[in-house]
C-alpha cells in the first residue's frame, strides 16, 4: 500500500482531557479535525480528580455537568487539623465552607480523570463528528511543510504517524510503510503529556523549578472513625507529618501524603508495589493519632517528586501546546486537569474561527498571551501550597498556612479570577465604569437568573451562553417604560441592523452564529415582545418568530430573579452593551447607543470580505 498521505484543518496529538476538550469544542465547527492517542484506551484509574467552579461552567456549556454531577463527589466542606498542644495527636482546627459562596452557581467536584475522559468520549460519539484513533503515535514532524519537493501552502504542518500494538511494544516493528500516515495539518494541538514528544521535537525551553520533595498518593476505601473522612482535610501532625485528604466516588478517599526525601519507597512500582503501599499506609496511620486507618482495597498509588515547569512559547509557527505538555506542577491545589482542559477551550473556537476564514489570523497570538500569565499564577500557587503543607511558613519565617494560601488564591482555585490582558480580542476597561461596575472586560461573565419574556421561565443567563461557537451581543436596554429608555433601544435596533447588516444575514442562514440577546428592567408583563424592534424576534417562514432572544430582569414566581442588573452594576436608566466572546469571556462593553464603537471592536479581527460567519 505504501505511506497515506491524508489532509486535515486541526490534528489533536493526545486524548487526555485537554485534548478531548479540544476535540469537543472542534465538533461544534464544520472544520475536519483527527484526534490521536498512543494508548490503547482512556485511563482507567487514579490521576486526576479535581474539577473546579470554572471547570463545571464550561461542561455545563456543552451540556454535560448533570452527567459530572451524577457520579462526582461535592465539596461543599472544608476541614483543617493539627497538634494538640497537649497530647501531641491531632485535633479540628477548623471547619468551614470550602471556597466562598456566589463565586460560581457551581461547587467543586470530585470525579477520577476517566470517568471525566469518558463523558467526553461520549459526547464526541453522540456529535458524530471527531473519534479518537487509539494505537496512533506520531513519529514524524515537519513543522514547515517543506521536506519534500511538493509543498502545500494551506496544510504545512507534516506530521508521520504509525500505528502500535502497544505503548510498551518495541515500536520499531510497527514502522512499516502499510501503517504509516502522513498528515498534512492546517493546524496541530500538543496535548501529549508532561513527557511531550512534540516539545522534544520543536525543542522548545522550559522554565524549570527543582525541589528535592516527595510526596505518595492512593485512593483507597478506608476504614476509619477519623470524623471528616467525607470532608476536604488538611492535616498537620506533631512530628511535621502532613495529609491531604480528599473524598472520591464510590466509598474512595484519596490521601497526598508528604514522605520526607521518599524514605521507605522505591519509585519503580511493579517491583515494589506492596511494600511502598504499606509504607504509604503506615504513614497515614501515624499522622492521623489517635484515629485508627486500616484498608483492605486499593484502586491506585504512586509517588512522585514535585516539580515544575513552564513552556516558554505556548506556539511554534502552528504548532501549539496545551495542558501538561505546556505545565506540569503538583496536584495539591486540583489544579491540573482544569488549566488543561481550559487552555484548549481558550484556543480552539480561535483556531476554528480562523480556519473558517472568518478571524484574522493574529487573533492565535493571544492564547499565548492570555494562557501563560495563568500558568506562571499556578506556578507561584503551587509553590506557596505545598511550602504550606510541608514547612508552614515560608522562607521569611512569616507564618502561611494552608487556610491562608487556599483564602488568598479562592478566586483562582475556583477558576473564576480568570482575566485575559487588553488585546485585539479584548477591548480596553471601559472608561466610564457607571456602565457595568461589576463587569469586567478579559474575565468570564457571571451568571444570574433572568426571566424569559415569552414564557416566564427562569433562566441562567449562562445557559443562553452555550459553547456552540457563537459570539454573543446582550443588549442591557434599561427600562423600556420610560420615552428615552425607548429611544434609545430604537436608536441601537436602526444602527446595529445598518451596520452589521451582513452579520445578521448569514446568521440566520449558518450554524455558526451571532447571537443578540435583550434584558430589561421592565415588568415583564407591560411588554409586549413583538413590539420590540425585529432585531430581537427575527421572523422565518417556516418557523415563525423567534421568542427566544428576549428577557426581563424580574421577579419570577418563586422570587428567585429580578437582579441581574443589580449585580452587573448597570444603571436601569442608562443600560449598556456587553460583548461575549465563544468562552463567554467578556470582550467589550459600551454604551447602547455606541454601535459605532461596537463596529471599531470587531473590525480589529473580522474578516468582512469573507462574509464571516460570527
Amino acid at each position: 500500500m505504501g505511506i497515506r498521505n491524508s489532509y486535515t484543518d486541526l490534528l489533536i496529538i493526545g486524548a487526555g482531557p485537554a485534548g478531548l476538550m479540544a476535540a469537543c469544542w472542534a465538533s461544534q465547527y464544520p472544520i475536519k479535525t483527527r484526534i490521536i492517542d498512543k494508548k490503547s484506551e482512556r485511563t482507567r484509574a487514579g490521576h486526576a480528580d479535581g474539577i473546579n467552579s470554572r471547570t463545571m461552567e464550561i461542561f455545563d456549556s456543552f451540556g454535560i455537568a448533570d452527567l459530572i454531577m451524577r457520579q462526582a463527589v461535592c465539596i461543599v466542606e472544608a476541614s483543617y487539623w493539627g497538634p494538640d498542644g497537649k497530647s501531641g495527636d491531632i485535633h479540628r482546627i477548623k471547619r468551614q465552607r470550602s471556597q466562598p459562596q456566589k463565586l460560581s452557581r457551581f461547587e467543586q467536584m470530585l470525579l477520577n480523570q476517566g470517568g471525566i475522559e469518558q463523558i467526553l468520549i461520549d459526547y464526541l460519539k453522540a456529535k458524530g463528528r471527531v473519534h479518537v484513533e487509539r494505537n496512533r503515535k506520531a513519529d514524524g514532524l515537519d513543522p514547515d511543510g517543506c521536506c519534500e519537493s511538493e509543498c502545500h501552502d494551506e496544510f504545512p504542518v507534516r506530521v508521520r504517524i504509525v500505528s502500535v500494538k502497544d505503548e510498551g511494544k518495541n515500536e520499531l516493528d510497527c514502522l512499516s510503510d502499510d501503517n504509516t500516515e502522513v498528515i498534512h495539518a492546517r493546524y496541530v494541538i500538543a496535548c501529549d503529556g508532561a513527557r511531550s514528544w512534540t516539545q522534544k521535537q520543536l525543542q522548545i525551553p522550559f522554565d524549570v523549578w527543582k525541589t528535592e520533595s516527595t510526596w505518595g498518593v492512593m485512593d483507597i476505601v478506608p476504614i476509619t472513625d477519623f470524623p471528616d473522612i467525607r470532608h476536604a482535610s488538611a492535616i498537620r501532625s506533631s512530628d511535621g507529618g502532613s495529609i491531604m485528604v480528599v473524598p472520591r466516588e464510590n466509598g474512595l478517599v484519596r490521601f497526598y501524603l508528604h514522605i520526607n526525601g521518599g524514605e521507605g519507597l522505591n519509585q519503580d512500582a511493579e517491583k515494589e508495589s506492596e511494600n511502598s503501599l504499606n509504607t504509604l499506609i503506615q504513614t497515614a496511620q501515624k499522622t492521623l493519632k489517635p484515629y485508627r486507618l486500616t484498608c483492605k482495597y486499593c484502586d491506585w498509588w504512586s509517588m512522585y517528586p514535585i516539580g515544575r515547569r513552564l513552556i516558554k512559547q505556548y506556539q511554534s509557527g502552528r504548532i501549539f501546546f496545551a495542558g501538561d505538555a505546556a505545565h506540569t506542577h503538583s496536584p495539591k491545589g486540583g489544579q491540573g486537569m482544569n488549566i488543561s482542559m481550559q487552555d484548549t477551550y481558550n484556543l480552539v473556537w480561535k483556531l476554528a474561527e480562523v480556519i473558517m476564514g472568518a478571524l484574522d489570523p493574529a487573533i492565535l497570538e493571544t492564547y499565548h498571551s492570555e494562557r501563560r500569565p495563568q500558568a506562571e499564577e499556578l506556578m507561584r500557587f503551587d509553590t506557596r501550597l505545598v511550602y504550606a503543607y510541608e514547612e508552614g511558613s515560608m522562607q521569611d519565617d512569616s507564618k502561611v498556612d494552608v487556610e491562608s494560601v487556599r483564602s488568598q488564591y479562592a478566586g483562582f482555585m475556583a477558576g473564576v479570577a480568570v482575566t485575559y490582558p487588553p488585546s485585539i480580542l479584548v477591548g480596553e476597561c471601559q472608561s466610564d465604569k457607571s456602565l457595568a461596575w461589576n463587569i469586567q472586560v478579559g474575565k468570564r461573565l457571571p451568571s444570574y437568573l433572568v426571566v424569559g419574556q415569552a414564557d416566564g421561565c427562569p433562566i441562567h443567563l449562562a445557559e443562553k451562553l452555550r459553547s456552540n461557537g457563537s459570539w454573543r451581543l446582550l443588549v442591557f436596554s434599561g427600562d423600556l417604560h420610560s420615552v428615552s429608555g425607548l429611544n434609545r433601544l430604537s436608536f441601537f435596533a436602526n444602527e446595529f441592523s445598518d451596520r452589521f447588516h451582513e452579520i445578521i444575514k448569514r446568521s440566520n442562514k449558518d450554524c455558526h452564529l451571532f447571537e443578540t440577546l435583550l434584558i430589561h428592567s421592565s415588568s415583564r408583563a407591560s411588554i409586549n415582545l413583538l413590539d420590540l424592534p425585529d432585531v430581537f424576534h427575527q421572523f422565518d417562514d417556516d418557523l415563525g418568530w423567534d421568542y427566544s432572544k428576549v428577557f426581563a430582569d424580574d421577579p419570577s414566581y418563586d422570587g428567585n430573579s429580578g437582579e441581574i442588573y443589580e449585580h452587573y452594576g448597570i444603571d436601569k436608566q442608562k443600560g449598556c452593551l456587553v460583548v461575549c466572546r465563544p468562552d463567554q469571556h467578556v470582550g467589550w462593553v459600551g454604551d447602547i447607543e455606541d454601535v459605532e464603537g461596537l463596529e471599531r471592536y470587531f473590525s480589529r479581527f473580522l474578516l468582512r470580505k469573507t462574509k464571516p460567519q460570527v
